[in-house]
């Protein structure tokens, strides 16, 4: 560039070197509102029972939305998603007109070495003078991020939300501590005053009030996945709690992420919010046994005694993010199973 710099139209006063690498994580990400989701369009997937089956309502299958693989890029100014999943559809149609090149947005190879250069695809970027709020999730297992960019036409303002689903308390405390020393410096309107601050909140009543459960203790919280021994069924997101009395399976849906169709007015306060539906429950006392699968350690298999004894036990399997979750998990089971009086 220096050498063309007397022979070229561009100058380097044109480009701004300004911005400066943080940090990337890579996280399992879920856009929310219309704006949000026509960036980082979410997985539809069957929604699904304790068993697996698909369910169905007026003959038609319910789908829900489910998040995708994303390489979250932070520089002192700006926050990238950057895809990293194989879910992206091109039809070979459009492969054939960009001369057999690599689609965009698609995720680099993952069999890609550093001679093949090949560049990040980026889908959306917002610069941290848009971001208006992050919400902690219960027991630092996910991250909700707020923007508000102003239109095109500068008459109104558009709200993405992104909730950064990290399954992991340590993932979420260096994002989050990344972005609050980063934020409020590349804010145009920050004075230096708290009050300027960008607004953190957690989300701890929301939760709470959606479990329902206020005379327990929530001891153990953890995103993770169910999955079933027979059929070709993917794997189903959902969210275990222990209390100090019961065992809860839950789904989880936050507003604004496209499970709900009609869902069309949310305000910027709600889109990210959850709301949990109880797929099983079950008393501490019914709880026989829970394991590692001796294959994967990330694999749980929880045991509940039936309540009927003419009917077989059946089996919560579960795969958590790593095998430390997953051992966490089993510990403060156990735990609760020998305080709890027989």
């Amino acid at each position: 560039l220096i050498e063309r710099k007397n022979q070229s139209d561009y100058s380097l006063s044109m480009i701004d070197f300004s911005e400066r690498y943080i940090g990337v994580w890579k996280e399992d990400v879920l856009a929310c509102g219309p704006y949000a989701r026509m960036r980082l369009t979410p997985l539809k997937l069957p929604m699904r029972g304790f068993h697996g089956d698909a369910i169905s309502h007026g003959g038609k299958e319910v789908t829900v939305s489910d998040c995708r693989k994303f390489i979250v890029c932070l520089s002192d100014c700006a926050l990238y998603f950057i895809l990293d999943d194989a879910y992206a559809k091109t039809p070979k149609k459009q492969i054939n007109e960009v001369g057999g090149r690599r689609p965009f947005p698609s995720r680099i190879p993952p069999n890609a070495t550093f001679g093949d250069a090949y560049w990040p695809h980026a889908v959306m970027r917002h610069s941290f003078d848009c971001l208006r709020g992050i919400v902690i999730g219960f027991q630092f297992q996910r991250l909700c991020l707020q923007f508000s960019v102003p239109s095109p036409k500068g008459d109104s303002v558009l709200e993405y939300s992104y909730v950064i689903l990290t399954s992991n308390k340590m993932r979420t405390i260096s994002l989050l501590q990344k972005l609050q020393a980063h934020t409020n410096d590349a804010r145009p309107d920050y004075t230096g005053d708290p009050k300027s601050n960008v607004l953190i909140e957690n989300d701890d009543k929301v939760f709470l009030d959606a479990l329902g459960s206020k005379a327990d203790v929530v001891l153990h919280y953890h995103i993770l996945h169910q999955i079933w021994r027979r059929g070709d069924r993917e794997a189903a997101r959902r969210s275990f709690v222990l209390t100090s009395s019961r065992v809860f399976l839950l789904d989880e849906m936050y507003s604004g992420d496209g499970t709900i169709p009609d869902e069309k007015n949310v305000s910027r306060k709600k889109l990210g919010n959850i709301s949990l539906t109880v797929i099983d429950s079950a008393s501490l006392s019914r709880v026989s046994e829970i394991r590692a699968a001796n294959e994967d350690p990330r694999l749980i298999t929880l045991v509940l005694q039936s309540q009927n004894k003419l009917k077989r036990a059946h089996r919560w399997r579960l795969v958590c993010n790593d095998g430390e979750c997953a051992e966490r998990l089993i510990d403060d089971v156990r735990k609760a199973i020998k305080a709890k009086p027989r």
